[in-house]
């Protein structure tokens, strides 16, 4: 059973979920913030997660004890399996982002503190206008679609797909988890740069590091943004 926490507004539902973890507060192994607006949602890299009061879901996942690195890749094939039905065009942009149409449709970021994992998960549900500066990046389920969805039913499938797939692999990327990941991973067989590197993509390690071929030999990169051709 999934105990959901709600919350009108929050200035941020993995701020509020490690807030809990703090306080020491008994939590049930499967918890989840979900607010209906967001103030300060942050994504990966420092980013800001745009999101507007009836469009988006806010959600935090919080798991009471800490994960390895390669959890945040089970956080993607859960969400994947959670919407595939919707859009079965989905992939997943190592580590974590789900993509459709090379856009951006969910941002995830993993933290862990005070003993426990904190997972931010925000969908861009029945968006239909984007900010300039991501308009050519970001996509929605409605814009796929072009139908409206009740964020209260994503909300539910996706805890439970995520929750699932970490239970199924004790929170661990397992070789069969890796071998579920990269064939819907965006970024395998393509030409990628991250900092100095550029080459192809070909795997991801047990840690969930993405090895890259390139002219000099094998660049293993265990986080940062990985720029993909032709995606965003």
């Amino acid at each position: 059973m999934i105990n959901i926490i709600r919350l009108q507004k929050v200035n941020s539902t993995n701020t509020y979920a490690k807030a809990l973890l703090k306080s020491g507060e008994p939590l049930v192994p499967y918890t989840v913030v979900y607010a209906k607006e967001q103030t300060e949602g942050k994504g990966r890299m420092g980013r800001s997660w745009e999101s507007s009061k009836d469009d988006t879901l806010c959600m935090s996942l919080i798991i009471p004890h800490l994960c390895k690195s390669g959890v945040t890749l089970l956080v993607a094939l859960g969400v994947h399996k959670a919407l595939r039905d919707i859009c079965p065009k989905l992939q997943i942009k190592w580590p974590n982002d789900i993509i459709c149409e090379s856009k951006k449709l969910c941002g995830i970021l993993t933290e862990s503190t005070n003993g426990g994992t904190v997972i931010g998960i925000g969908i861009n549900v029945n968006t239909e206008n984007f900010s300039y500066d991501i308009a050519d990046k970001a996509t929605s389920l409605k814009m796929l679609t072009g139908r409206e969805y009740d964020k209260e039913e994503i909300l539910r499938e996706v805890a439970t797909c995520v929750f699932d797939i970490i239970d199924k692999h004790n929170g661990e990327l397992t070789k069969e988890a890796i071998e579920e990941y990269l064939p819907l991973c965006a970024n395998i067989n393509r030409q990628v740069s991250w900092k100095e590197y550029t080459g192809i993509a070909t795997t991801v390690t047990q840690e969930g590091a993405l090895l890259v071929k390139t002219e000099t030999g094998v660049a293993e990169i265990a986080f940062g943004e990985v720029a993909v051709s032709g995606i965003y």
